[in-house]
């Protein structure tokens, strides 16, 4: 028992995050595998970010905790709102973004709206808008569809984020490639400067 009789972290409210269930704690391992790390079980992703899934599941069930893993529950990873995150094609089944992989995923290039956002932190926001955005430790930026989507975003790393406006026009005559990667979340090159400006 932890000094004063508490256990285990507490929010910012004195309350104890819910336990992950079953299928959360399955959807981070497979966030893990197929965005950053497949070797950590023998896998090799296509050019796509893909994986069989009967090959999948057969790597994933050697995992203590993982041995009842099925396609259905797979399934439910990848419908409803935890869509954003996997995609399956057919017989097989992809993280839509975030890799930090070496091996770079192929996305087809479309047209996106004229606007999309990016939630960040205050300090971080004062560097995109004087060197403009920069993938880092991903493969691609991430973008969102609207100001809410990238508030919850931002909200990750501060309570107050800042959000900027990116300007795809702008962005698009400069060379900057964007590909839809779900229903809220685009990717794109690194963007310049001078196509982001703060939403107000």
């Amino acid at each position: 028992m932890r000094k004063g009789g508490q256990r285990g972290p507490r929010d910012s409210r004195g309350k104890r995050p819910p336990r992950a269930t079953a299928d959360e704690g399955l959807g981070r391992f497979l966030a893990f595998i197929l965005r950053h790390h497949p070797e950590e079980i023998g896998l090799t992703l296509d050019e796509e970010g893909a994986v069989d899934i009967e090959t999948l599941l057969k790597q994933i069930r050697t995992r203590p905790g993982l041995e009842n893993a099925t396609r259905e529950r797979l399934e439910r990873l990848a419908s409803g709102q935890a869509a954003t995150r996997f995609e399956i094609l057919g017989n097989r089944i992809r993280a839509r973004y975030g890799h930090s992989l070496p091996q770079i995923i192929r996305y087809e290039p479309a047209a996106p709206p004229p606007h999309l956002f990016h939630g960040t932190t205050p300090e971080a926001a004062e560097i995109i808008l004087r060197e403009g955005l920069k993938a880092v430790q991903r493969q691609r930026v991430h973008l969102s569809v609207d100001t809410p989507t990238a508030g919850e975003v931002g909200r990750r790393r501060c309570p107050n984020p800042v959000i900027l406006r990116i300007d795809t026009a702008c962005a698009a005559k400069a060379g900057v490639r964007f590909y839809p990667a779900g229903p809220s979340v685009w990717l794109s090159d690194d963007l310049p400067p001078a196509c982001i400006t703060r939403a107000e």
